[in-house]
């Protein structure tokens, strides 16, 4: 058990344990076989006598009241606690140092309940027969899930029968946490026994493989292509929380900037007085990180306020990893010697750094290699150079880490061969030196992608009305009605009543709508022209404009439109629709949709085929130059050569999505939220335009308009008939 969860051992936690309920509950749960005899031996409560006087009794229970009448006796209830923790068995200290009332901080690290006691009572049998031990896959599974230590493996393998195996299994369940109850469900998942992990999820057998597997598919919360591993029901916050961790621990260990974190993390009780105290006295920031990963491991309270917190100290891209899930694995590339070896090594590093941080436009084959391996989940988010060039690839699916192993150990060095033609691309001025080694992280670790978790918490109580915008200014929300023809105003606070009905008649054919302090801006489809409106006392006045007609707010005061043309642009124009800036955009974006501008002050703009079958977004700056493209046509690379390509097409596999974002928003992360000719409801993209996430909501069905609200921090997602207001359940 980490350290991460320790509960601080002082005279009430003595007392406690005296108590007679605790007694008995003690009696019931301690797991006196696998290390605690020994490390009470260790610290002299107890001698080699009574080591043997406890293991000879026949059952735990007969042990456990032996043992704690020596400790009694002895007055050692404080080095007993001390060696329930030191021999896994937090989860009791817990229950102890609490009075067997459960804290939210001790999250999975409390013992199993009464319900789950009951489950393994009720359906031993079953589970004894039915729990397959064969080739003990499931035991070494468990080991590597941290649910048995190397003591509990090596007994359990050792027992002749596979009967005696399940029934070992089951009595260091009962002795067990919540957390590994949670990794015994998931572990009899993994090796394929869905049955015998509903059965310990629901405490009912009545229900066949087929219909947990469809069970599985339906509460699927992340829905993008089958290159991107999915969270289901079946894996709780915690066990999230916690393959996150425990996957991504070198790279946060790496980057994180742990000095500026540790009062913060105190000052929000993520960290107790002495864990700051003790992280303080750490020598290297490599240490202090390893122990604030371990204190907020897996804890849902602890760690969202963690990412909230590594935003504010402006560690941004440490924070999304341990927001989102998946796994970063570092790739050590080694090249061959020569006069200028590291001359080209460092210019290579910074051609990266200016590639991550978009300080520069790079060729459209740099482009589309980065494009193509967005789309199999994949992207550069680190890299550092010392005696070779290291590279951080954050991966969304266990198939491309297994794949970037599979074609470093090839036989004609596949990866080898596409860093080489990548480094071309990015350094066109000099010879690239060849790579004569390539080290890759572990690839084998669990890919736990964490969903966005937004819910539907309210409506709109737009009634008859059609609509078709929908935006928001301060505490009010702003919905846009086709028939009849009307601005609704309602108060976040106060969904269900309309605050202000302003009908125009002036306004035919009502397409988009946003609010630039008092004025309402509409755009009017039948008489091509924007409208400017105050609501109270109503004045208009309108302005001819070009298709398309939709709008985005830049910088609180400006409007942005894109333009159709040869070349297509982007129009920015300040409220008196006076034109300020025009940028052309590349021939390839011929029918751009919609555009809205970036923290960065670049623009992501949303565009399609003429036929209006595919398309993608793209981010260009201010002089219309190309940084990053989501693009469903792009099927290879310019520039690399055909056995790269296959590579990467081998990595993207399949994409399941049927159509293309049209319309869309940006939080206050850049993350964008896209409606569109598409049946995955509303697609979720980061900042570099890699498809995160999908949210398939009931309520939310052929979504066609979508706004996100800063303060509040809601999305609201409208369709002809209603407006929902979504709201993300965890810390932002």
């Amino acid at each position: 058990m980490s350290d991460s969860n320790k509960s601080v051992i002082n005279d009430n936690t003595l007392a406690n344990a005296v108590k007679d309920e605790i007694k008995c509950f003690l009696l019931d749960r301690i797991n006196p076989d696998f290390g605690l005899l020994d490390v009470l031996r260790g610290n002299n409560t107890l001698d080699r006598n009574e080591c043997q006087d406890i293991k000879s009794r026949r059952t735990t229970y007969k042990k456990n009241v032996r043992l704690l009448e020596i400790v009694t006796e002895k007055k050692k209830l404080r080095e007993f606690v001390v060696a329930l923790r030191d021999s896994n068995q937090e989860h009791l200290v817990n229950y102890v140092t609490t009075n067997g009332k459960r804290p939210e901080q001790c999250s999975g690290i409390w013992p199993i309940t009464s319900w789950e006691i009951n489950v393994l009572k009720t359906k031993h049998k079953h589970l004894v027969d039915h729990i397959d031990v064969s080739n003990n896959e499931l035991v070494y599974e468990l080991y590597s899930a941290g649910f048995l230590d190397k003591r509990q493996k090596d007994h359990v393998s050792k027992l002749a029968q596979d009967y005696e195996k399940v029934d070992a299994l089951l009595d260091i369940l009962h002795h067990s946490s919540l957390s590994n109850y949670r990794k015994m469900i998931n572990c009899l998942s993994k090796t394929k026994q869905n049955h015998n992990a509903w059965i310990l999820e629901k405490g009912s057998e009545d229900i066949s493989e087929k219909e947990y597997e469809s069970s599985e598919e339906e509460e699927e919360i992340v829905g993008k292509t089958n290159a991107l591993q999915t969270c289901t029901s079946a894996k709780t916050d915690f066990v999230i929380l916690a393959a996150i961790s425990r996957s991504n621990f070198d790279y946060f260990v790496e980057f994180m900037a742990p000095k500026v974190l540790i009062n913060r993390l105190h000052t929000k009780e993520c960290l107790t007085d002495d864990e700051m105290i003790y992280i303080k006295t750490l020598r290297s920031d490599r240490d202090k990180s390893h122990e604030i990963i371990r204190v907020i491991h897996g804890i849902p309270s602890k760690y969202n306020v963690f990412v909230d917190i590594l935003r504010e100290k402006e560690q941004y891209r440490v924070a999304e990893v341990a927001d989102r899930g998946g796994a970063v694995m570092n790739v050590s590339i080694t090249f061959g010697k020569q006069p200028n070896s590291a001359d080209i090594q460092q210019k290579l590093y910074d051609r990266i750094k200016s590639l991550l941080s978009k300080t520069s436009p790079f060729s459209v084959e740099v482009v589309q290699v980065v494009s193509l391996l967005a789309r199999a989940g994949v992207e550069i988010i680190e890299a550092k150079n010392s005696r070779c060039l290291s590279l951080w690839l954050w991966c969304r699916s266990e198939f491309a880490l297994q794949e970037f192993n599979e074609m470093n150990e090839s036989p004609n060095k596949e990866l080898s061969k596409f860093f080489g033609e990548f480094f071309a691309l990015l350094n066109t001025d000099d010879q690239i030196p060849p790579i004569m080694n390539i080290d890759l992280d572990d690839p084998d670790r669990d890919v736990v992608l964490r969903p966005s978790d937004y819910t539907p918490v309210a409506k709109l109580a737009v009634g008859k009305h059609s609509v078709c915008a929908v935006t928001s200014q301060n505490n009010s929300v702003y919905a846009l009605s086709r028939n009849p023809t009307a601005i609704l105003v309602f108060i976040v606070d106060n969904p269900s009543r309309i605050k202000l009905e302003i009908l125009v008649s002036d306004i035919k054919d009502p397409e988009d709508m946003v609010v630039i302090n008092e004025f309402v801006f509409v755009s009017d489809r039948e008489n091509s022209c924007i409208w400017q409106m105050i609501p109270m006392p109503y004045q208009a006045k309108s302005w001819p404009v070009v298709a398309p007609y939709t709008m985005s707010v830049l910088q609180g005061c400006y409007i942005l439109k894109v333009s159709r043309g040869q070349p297509s642009t982007l129009n920015i124009y300040d409220q008196d629709f006076i034109q300020v800036n025009e940028i052309s955009l590349p021939s390839s974006i011929q029918f751009p949709c919609h555009a809205v501008g970036t923290l960065a002050n670049t623009f992501i703009v949303s565009y399609k085929e003429e036929a209006g079958s595919s398309g993608g977004l793209c981010e260009v700056n201010s002089s219309g130059d190309v940084l990053s493209i989501f693009d469903m046509r792009l099927q290879a690379a310019q520039g690399v050569s055909a056995p790269i390509n296959q590579s990467l097409s081998r990595l993207i596999r399949s994409d399941a999505l049927k159509g293309y974002p049209e319309h869309f928003t940006l939080n206050e992360r850049d993350e964008i939220f896209a409606t569109g000719r598409s049946k995955d409801g509303i697609l979720v993209y980061n900042s570099r335009l890699v498809l995160e996430d999908s949210l398939k909501k009931d309520s939310i069905k052929k979504p066609s308009c979508i706004h996100y609200a800063v303060n509040p921090k809601l999305l609201l997602v409208g369709n002809e008939s209603e407006v929902a207001i979504l709201k993300q359940r965890r810390a932002l």
